[in-house]
């Protein structure tokens, strides 16, 4: 019987080492710069989570109104506080298989969030509606507690996007060597510890094994933070001690915040109301969203086109995709759409990827010549009351992006009064003589790219580097000369020149997908 729990530990010692540098967020940043007086340091990690919520303007419906009833008879703008019994008696209340307990540095994390943070933890409950549902589904599926959706928002705030100071990514806040040991592909295209399917059931993962060692949730917590190794140390310099707050003091500073941070976040979420805290709905729910897969390479720009949404909201829902590319795989790929846009998709989806024939500009085809033609036309937009970049770009079915090149700014706060230039699309009927003047200037346009042909070729002859036209360029009649340029794909480039990317890899001898800029490539063309 002893040498049997004599093999068992060694086996935990073992799966302890193995974990003891790969932790999702394992990083010991120190905490500097420190508000003055004020009781959690400034640039916590936990509060620059927070913070980073501060320009993610998809992350809400941008509006200054409440989107809920006042509860428990507040005044709206009024801040409760209690006395740490009604805290204490609040916690043990909470009905978690976890250890949850209060003490002071819990209070000051409640403090926190509830008083000086409060706007962003608005903006967090919110983002709760969005991802919640799916971190109960997993969790329940793994069968571990469901309180740990809780310590995704001490890790990022609920923000998909949010990288640390030493690179851990995502809501889970995974390093690079720990996400690809749990399986997440991160490549230069793809980011896979931004996906919250596949970085929650990796996070998952990591809490059962963690379990397996301490059969303690608060230090597979703690692990979660600094690594098993650093866990382990504690344990020993605490002379054996086996629950958290035995072996707190023995831990590197951070983490010593970080399980009380956590009691404070499921103390906040469970209270809210008590605190005078209302959700800020998110730009989109749980339930408002679905997926589609995608089995060929495409840009989140072109469909964001197609069915007519902005591109910085399908940027906001499929946050893995790192160039707003989604690349061509082994096995489809997914895209999340707004549930509302799925039947247009379904709809236009051979648009997206059937490339466009050119129209056929023949005098004999005269219903052909009196189409519709988009011209982009320049407006001034006077802000009022209540709006924001999002509702703007939105009604002028632009991205926010575009509003701050157009307006040459960099900021996303918009005043009322404030007059903007925006630009929007109109489509009108083409007159047959409209339409021949469109040919004149294309066969004007093909003569002068033959001409910068020729003196390109001449001047290299004479040993002088000449710069290659990024317009096609008309060499036999067949076949044209295309500079990649940047953001070009084989799909949008196959798609402009009437061919397909398999003609176009063939024809230059490409075996992968991937093109980078300045890359002279042979299109097939018609007529």
């Amino acid at each position: 019987m002893k040498k049997s729990f004599q093999n068992i530990k060694k086996a935990s010692l073992l799966l302890a080492a193995m974990f003891s540098l790969l932790s999702p967020g394992y990083a010991q940043e120190e905490n500097t710069d420190c508000a003055p007086g004020a009781k959690v340091c400034e640039y916590d990690p936990i509060v620059a989570m927070l913070d980073s919520l501060v320009n993610q303007n998809y992350i809400q419906r941008l509006s200054f109104a409440s989107s809920g009833t006042q509860q428990n008879n507040f005044q709206p703008f009024e801040i409760p506080s209690y006395s740490d019994e009604v805290y204490a008696q609040r916690i043990s209340k909470i009905q978690s298989p976890m250890a949850l307990v209060y003490n002071q540095q819990v209070r000051e994390y409640i403090d926190m969030y509830a008083l000086r943070k409060r706007g962003l933890t608005e903006r967090v409950m919110g983002l709760a509606n969005l991802y919640f549902p799916l971190f109960e589904q997993t969790l329940d599926q793994n069968d571990l507690p469901l309180e740990f959706k809780y310590l995704s928002i001490v890790e990022s705030a609920l923000n998909p996007t949010a990288k640390s100071r030493v690179g851990a990514t995502g809501l889970w806040q995974f390093m690079l060597q720990t996400g690809k040991m749990y399986n997440l592909k991160v490549n230069s295209y793809v980011d896979e510890r931004r996906d919250p399917v596949k970085s929650t059931q990796a996070a998952c993962d990591y809490f059962k094994n963690m379990y397996a060692i301490y059969h303690d949730w608060l230090l597979v917590i703690a692990s979660y933070n600094c690594g098993a190794g650093n866990v382990n140390k504690a344990i020993a310099r605490s002379g054996g001690k086996k629950t958290f707050w035995e072996i707190s003091k023995y831990l590197p500073k951070e983490t010593r915040g970080y399980v009380p941070a956590f009691i404070a976040v499921t103390y906040l979420m469970n209270y809210s109301a008590e605190h005078n805290l209302t959700a800020v709905p998110p730009v989109i729910s749980f339930y408002e969203a679905d997926t589609v897969l995608v089995d060929q390479q495409v840009s989140l720009r072109d469909v964001a086109e197609v069915i007519d949404v902005p591109v910085d909201l399908l940027t906001y829902l499929n946050p893995l995709y790192k160039r707003g590319i989604i690349p061509e795989a082994d096995e489809p790929q997914v895209l999340r759409l707004p549930t509302n846009k799925i039947n247009t998709y379904i709809a236009r989806i051979d648009k997206l990827f059937t490339p466009d024939t050119q129209p056929d500009f023949t005098a004999s085809n005269e219903s052909q010549l009196n189409d519709l033609i988009t011209k982009q036309i320049k407006k001034y937009h006077t802000v009022r009351k209540g709006e924001h970049l999002y509702s703007i770009a939105d009604k002028y079915n632009c991205s926010i992006n575009d509003i701050k090149r157009w307006n040459k700014f960099k900021g996303t706060r918009v005043f009322k009064g404030q007059r903007l230039l925006v630009y929007v699309s109109v489509k009108e009927k083409a007159q047959l003589s409209s339409v021949v003047s469109h040919k004149s200037a294309l066969s004007a346009k093909g003569k002068s790219s033959e001409n910068a042909i020729a003196k390109s070729g001449a001047a290299k002859s004479s040993g002088t580097k000449a710069k290659v036209p990024a317009s096609f360029n008309t060499t036999d009649g067949k076949y044209t000369w295309h500079v990649v340029q940047k953001g070009d794909t084989l799909y949008s480039i196959a798609k402009r020149y009437e061919g397909t990317v398999d003609e176009i890899k063939s024809l230059n001898n490409l075996s992968t997908n991937e093109l980078k800029p300045g890359t002279k490539l042979r299109v097939k063309v018609s007529g």
